[in-house]
């Protein structure tokens, strides 16, 4: 494949990359993305993975992407308790439509001409808007870059997997997505609903407090009837989480669990797992018990659930369910980056001017 770029001679960068991590086992399995934008204080992150589910070769390539520059919770007062950049990072805006569409298109890019792994150049794409920031708040501009992104992909010839629209607990943005499925997507776009408890699910996510998990159940009922799909529900599997500074210590135990499956029904949404990666910034927890975690897989399948178990990426690197931190990057972006930069912005102008 041979690289012909052009320089933007516009100038008009929205965000300009800075550098990466290796993320993973053997630092082989993603890359941790850092940018930067002259009005924002802090770094911007993205992920990209050469599988998008850990430990299986499914020809998806898995990019996470941030709708903001830290966490709109934290400028509420409002953060969950578990998530480094919204504990750690300030908030300072919400990122445009084309700063988010620019990150996926950057990455999709870097893997079509990545000369050390020529086999991402034809992968699916498979886009999760979960890095900083809650997407529930940024769903305008969520809904606009995944179209965007869409038509890009269509002019680089990728074939796009979908697209994860994720939140935390925002009604409002689940009604204009289920909107959206019948009037705006041209390409197929699934909620994961952050979910975590529904036991003193405040302590751990005082959005709760806000707009109670109650709602959010009765948002998702019908979600299946339009789009054919099953909503993700996710779970965080914590095990003697103690935050700083907070006052109490959560566990997800099989109670606790199967109380908030109990609430749902499997014909209109699916589970998904996931463990914890503690930091010490933030507290401690303990690793879940596998005993535990085979047996409720066993009950809940039992129950005619479908369940996953998803093991993070980038553990050493804390790069894992709101774990983002903003850090230096470990190495700087090369030239050849640079300008695979340049032409996401030119192709994004494109679309958009």
């Amino acid at each position: 494949m041979v690289l012909v770029i052009s320089k933007n001679k516009e100038g008009n960068s929205m965000l300009e990359i800075v550098g990466y991590d290796l993320l993973g086992r053997d630092k082989v399995e993603g890359l941790r993305y850092t940018w930067k934008g002259s009005q924002y204080k802090k770094y911007i992150e993205s992920a990209a993975f050469i599988n998008k589910s850990k430990g299986k070769d499914e020809n998806i390539c898995g990019y996470t992407t941030s709708v903001s520059a830290g966490c709109v919770l934290k400028a509420q007062n409002i953060p969950c308790s578990f998530c480094r950049t919204g504990n750690l990072l300030p908030f300072s805006g919400f990122l445009t439509y084309k700063e988010i569409a620019k990150q996926n298109v950057f990455m999709v890019l870097t893997d079509m001409y990545c000369d050390e792994h020529p086999e991402l150049a034809k992968r699916k794409r498979e886009f999760a808007y979960m890095g900083q920031g809650e997407p529930g708040f940024s769903y305008s501009q969520v809904r606009m870059a995944i179209e965007l992104t869409n038509k890009i992909m269509h002019e680089l010839d990728q074939q796009v997997y979908r697209h994860i629209f994720a939140t935390c607990g925002v009604p409002e943005s689940i009604y204009s997505y289920k909107y959206d499925l019948k009037n705006f997507f041209t390409e197929r776009v699934t909620l994961h609903l952050s979910l975590h408890a529904t036991d003193s699910r405040e302590l751990l996510m005082p959005i709760d407090k806000v707009y109670s998990y109650r709602e959010l159940i009765n948002a998702i009922e019908d979600i299946v009837e339009i789009s054919r799909e099953k909503p993700c529900i996710g779970i965080m599997l914590f095990n003697q989480f103690s935050p700083k500074g907070k006052g109490f210590t959560y566990t997800n135990s099989v109670e606790n669990v199967m109380k908030i499956i109990d609430m749902l029904d499997p014909h209109k949404c699916r589970l998904s797992f996931c463990e914890y990666n503690a930091s010490e910034e933030l507290g401690c927890a303990e690793a879940y018990p596998e005993d535990m975690l085979n047996y409720l897989l066993r009950e809940i399948q039992t129950k005619g659930f479908e369940v996953k178990f998803f093991s993070s990426f980038g553990q050493e690197k804390k790069a894992a369910c709101g774990m983002l931190g903003g850090k230096e990057p470990e190495y700087i972006a090369s030239e050849k980056w640079n300008e695979l930069s340049d032409l996401a912005d030119k192709l994004i102008l494109k679309y958009t001017d």
